[in-house]
């Protein structure tokens, strides 16, 4: 008889696992208590991008006389713009959903409950299933943070942002991030006055600090403004139903009037209905605490994606998913962090994989960085975005450590050095 598993969440992770568990020859549950394909093709990465694809159509037509194109009279329909968000979603959902039929796994619908480490209970039917291995992919959800007035209407997360029906003229973003700045520039290319206020000393915190100061200076001057080392103190209802926000950065207090906050300090491990604390399972912080293999501290009990925070990104969930159900069926998997690329698709983009140079100057002072233009590509002249750079940092043998690109198409050109720092490509194999 073949073994049973369950997979909790029907996102990247969740799929990802149920699908290679079929490969390897399983009997799979998965129960998803939404829509299949989780945060990434439902609220976070696809429609993000299909939106950012209508604002950079939006900006590269208006700039169309510096390549001798004439175009009079553009406008934005942002209804039409939202519609097609729908349509490309629910066209990956129905995709997903085919591959949930086509490897015989059996999807059920509702909020689920561990009972024990080999039992899983749908809240919704009180069906309860068996299992060899449950899988915990349950994803992450909009951090939120305490702010006086964050319960006011107006204030919306990542989440209802994606739901707008109409374009707001003026937006306030807390975080800095890669969801701040990704809406921000969304919302700005389309027409709205958008402010952002990040409590770190710069955007994007987690990458190389050079090219996150490079991409505020040129965000800034594209018009988006930016705090950094920032505080929001209070939201407030205006008589006008706007939103007045306070704020206190190092040369005093601010305020700003505004149409509609926008929380996006980053994402949080959902974990509410899964009975992790009555199990047992350990916790760190709300994240669930997995090894190497994706296992918890509970013996066939497995937990993979945003729910075990870390890199929470797609492909990162989709790797461990795969990892966790080769080792609830018997194979030694082990995952690897070192080679995940990261990628922010703002203009210019920004893309990375490996260290940045802060971190590796601190684990190696004896590194080599070299940086190239795209002020110097032929490439990037003919397509008029020369705003830019490659950084590449190796050590003294010349591996390649990290690299972060700044410029057009980085978020395609770091799947090459990927490749490379995963091989353990020197600068002389590239060249």
């Amino acid at each position: 008889m073949p073994s049973r598993i369950i997979v909790i969440g029907g996102g990247m992770g969740g799929y990802g696992a149920a699908i290679r568990a079929t490969q390897l020859g399983a009997e799979v549950v998965l129960v998803e208590k939404d829509i299949l394909g989780g945060t990434c093709l439902n609220r976070g990465c696809i429609p993000t991008k299909t939106l950012l694809q209508s604002a950079n159509f939006l900006s590269q037509v208006k700039k169309a006389q510096t390549f001798g194109v004439s175009a009079q009279g553009v406008t934005l329909d942002f209804n039409t713009v939202m519609g097609r968000k729908e349509t490309v979603v629910n066209r990956l959902v129905s995709g997903v959903t085919s591959l949930m039929r086509k490897n015989k796994i059996r999807v059920v619908k509702g909020t689920s409950t561990i009972i024990d480490p080999k039992t899983v209970v749908v809240l919704d039917s009180k069906e309860e299933i068996k299992s060899d291995s449950i899988i915990i992919a349950t994803g992450a959800r909009p951090a939120l943070i305490p702010i006086g007035g964050i319960d006011e209407p107006g204030v919306i997360t990542s989440d209802e942002a994606l739901s707008l029906t109409t374009l707001p003229q003026s937006l306030f973003i807390i975080g800095g991030g890669v969801i701040g700045l990704e809406f921000a520039q969304i919302f700005h290319k389309m027409g709205g006055k958008v402010t952002i206020a990040e409590i770190l000393p710069h955007i994007l915190p987690t990458e190389d600090a050079e090219i996150a100061q490079m991409l505020e200076e040129i965000t800034n001057k594209d018009g988006v403004e930016i705090f950094t080392d920032t505080k929001v103190t209070s939201i407030e209802t205006t008589e006008n139903n706007e939103k007045k926000v306070c704020f206190t950065t190092k040369q005093g207090n601010e305020e700003r009037i505004v149409a509609k906050v926008l929380i996006a300090v980053g994402r949080q491990p959902y974990i509410e209905w899964l009975g992790v604390e009555t199990l047992g399972i350990q916790l760190d912080g709300g994240r669930i605490v997995v090894n190497e293999r994706m296992e918890t501290n509970i013996p066939s009990i497995y937990a993979v994606g945003d729910v075990v925070g870390g890199a929470m990104l797609a492909h990162v969930a989709m790797s461990e998913g795969i990892c966790a159900a080769e080792n609830a069926l018997g194979l030694d998997t082990k995952m690897g962090y070192g080679a995940i690329p990261r990628c922010t698709y703002t203009s210019p983009e920004v893309a990375s994989v490996g260290l940045p140079e802060e971190e590796a100057r601190r684990q190696n002072p004896d590194i080599k960085v070299g940086k190239f233009p795209f002020m110097a590509n032929g490439r990037a002249l003919t397509i008029d975005e020369t705003t830019g750079m490659v950084k590449i940092i190796t050590n003294s043998y010349g591996e390649i450590l990290g690299v972060t690109i700044i410029g057009p198409e980085a978020t395609e050109l770091i799947a090459e050095v990927t490749l490379a720092i995963r091989l353990e490509a020197t600068v002389t194999d590239i060249i």
